[in-house]
């Protein structure tokens, strides 16, 4: 397990070195949970009823945002290859 976290660790690195990714994501996620509300109207028993999977939805949207980002360079320099290819 040492070997994946020094792997998840080095794309951390890298993606954060590369600016404006992670800031991008937590600002989607932060606008759609909150203008979530105010679409669906003041009711706290359907605000109640649908949290958790507006929650979700917006987290997953997010990390879909930075997704390009982070294996941009791996890409490029073949490193998604040899670990694709590797036993």
């Amino acid at each position: 397990m040492s070997a994946f976290s020094a792997l998840l660790m080095r794309d951390l690195r890298l993606s954060g070195r590369s600016g404006g990714g992670a800031a991008l994501a937590l600002g989607f996620f932060a606008l759609v949970a909150t203008l979530m509300p105010l679409g669906i109207g003041a009711d706290l028993k359907v605000l109640a009823r649908v949290a958790g999977g507006v929650l979700w939805v917006a987290a997953v949207l997010a990390t879909l945002l930075s997704l390009d980002r982070l294996f941009q360079g791996d890409f490029e320099d073949g490193s998604q290859d040899v670990i694709a290819l590797s036993p």
